[in-house]
C-alpha cells in the first residue's frame, strides 16, 4: 500500500512539473496552468479513480477519495449534482435512495431527487452503510477491505464539492468533475457557480470539467474559456472529430464502445486526449493500457491499475 501511495504521488508530481515547465517564461494563464488542457504536457497514462476507489469504499465520499490517493490514483473522478439551495455535492444518481438511507429518513419525499433537498437535509443522510451491506465489488468478502474500515463507513456523509476540492488542493492532486444534468437553473448559472467555486478553492488548474450534456459544456466554454473540458459519450456521435473540435474539448471520454482504432488515431493527430471508461478486470486494464491513443483509464480498481502502469503492461 505504501509503495503504491508513493508511486501515485510521484506520478502526480511529474504531471504538475511538466505543466510548470510548459508555462515557464509566460505570464499567468489558467489555460496554460491546467494539466488537462490540450496545450499541456501529458507525460504518463492517467489512473483515474471512478467516484474514488469505489471498489474499496462507498462511491463519491471523501473516504473513497482518500482510498484512491492511497493506492496510487492520479486523478479523482467525481460525479456532481446541485442541491435545492444551490450547493454542489458528490452524487452519481439523480435521486438519493441507492447510496443513502434517504427512504428511511424522509419516507414521504419520494422520488428523493438531489435537487429537492437542501444541503442541511442531505447532511443528515448515511452514505456509507449501503456499501457494507451490499459489498458491490465483493472486496469486503475477499478481505481487501478490513472489517475495521468497513465498520467505519457507517454514517459517512455526502460531501460537498468544496470539501473534495479542498482535499485535492491540500494533497497536490487532480480531479475530473463530471457535472450531472438536468439542472433546475440555466446552464450558464451552473457554469458560473462552478467557476466561482474553483477560483475560491484555487483548483482551476487541477480539474477537468466533463459532462454527457454537451450543451452544458458549450455554456461552460462561454462562461469560463480557461477551464479544461471533457466530452463524455457512450456511443461516438456523428462526425465525432468535427463535433469535438467544434466544442473545443480538451479530452474525449468514451465508453468501451465509444471509440475505434481509427478514431483514436484521428483524435491523437488532432491533439485531443482520450480517457476511456470503465475498465476493472486485470485483463481489461491490460488491454486498455496497450491501446494506442489512450491517455487515461477510468477504473473502480485504481489499486489494480497502478502496478500495471508501473510495470508497463501488457
Amino acid at each position: 500500500m505504501q509503495g503504491a501511495t508513493i508511486l501515485g504521488r510521484v506520478r502526480v508530481v511529474l504531471i504538475c512539473v511538466a505543466v510548470l515547465v510548459a508555462c515557464m517564461g509566460t505570464s499567468f494563464d489558467a489555460r496554460c496552468e491546467s494539466v488537462f488542457r490540450r496545450e499541456s504536457a501529458w507525460p504518463v497514462l492517467l489512473n483515474v479513480a471512478h467516484a474514488g476507489a469505489s471498489s474499496l469504499a462507498p462511491q463519491n465520499t471523501l473516504v473513497a477519495g482518500q482510498a484512491a490517493l492511497a493506492v496510487g490514483a492520479d486523478v479523482w473522478g467525481v460525479d456532481v449534482r446541485r442541491t435545492k439551495d444551490g450547493v454542489f455535492v458528490l452524487m452519481h444518481d439523480e435521486t438519493l435512495e441507492r447510496t443513502t438511507d434517504v427512504e428511511a429518513r424522509f419516507p414521504a419525499r419520494s422520488p428523493w431527487r438531489v435537487a429537492d433537498f437542501t444541503l442541511d437535509e442531505i447532511r443528515t443522510l448515511d452514505a456509507g452503510s449501503w456499501f457494507v451491506e451490499q459489498d458491490p465489488f465483493e472486496q469486503i468478502a475477499q478481505g481487501a477491505v478490513s472489517q475495521v474500515d468497513a465498520a467505519s463507513y457507517a454514517g459517512e456523509a455526502v460531501p460537498t464539492l468544496r470539501e473534495a476540492l479542498d482535499f485535492v488542493a491540500s494533497h497536490d492532486w487532480l480531479m475530473d468533475i463530471e457535472v450531472k444534468a438536468p439542472f433546475d437553473v440555466e446552464a450558464e448559472v451552473v457554469a458560473a457557480e462552478l467557476l466561482s467555486l474553483l477560483l475560491e478553492t484555487g483548483t482551476q488548474d487541477r480539474v477537468l470539467i466533463s459532462s454527457f450534456d454537451w450543451d452544458f459544456l458549450e455554456a461552460l466554454r462561454r462562461v469560463a474559456p480557461e477551464l479544461a473540458i471533457g466530452a463524455l459519450a457512450i456511443l461516438p456521435p456523428p462526425r465525432t472529430l468535427a463535433a469535438l473540435q467544434e466544442l473545443q474539448v480538451d479530452v474525449y471520454l468514451p465508453s468501451v464502445v465509444g471509440f475505434t482504432a481509427a478514431l483514436l488515431a484521428d483524435l491523437e493527430e488532432a491533439g485531443i486526449r482520450v480517457i476511456v471508461w470503465t475498465y476493472n478486470a486485470e485483463a481489461q486494464l491490460q488491454y486498455a493500457i496497450g491501446l494506442p491513443g489512450i491517455d487515461g483509464i477510468y477504473t473502480d480498481f485504481p489499486q489494480r491499475l497502478a502496478p500495471l502502469i508501473a510495470e508497463g503492461a501488457p
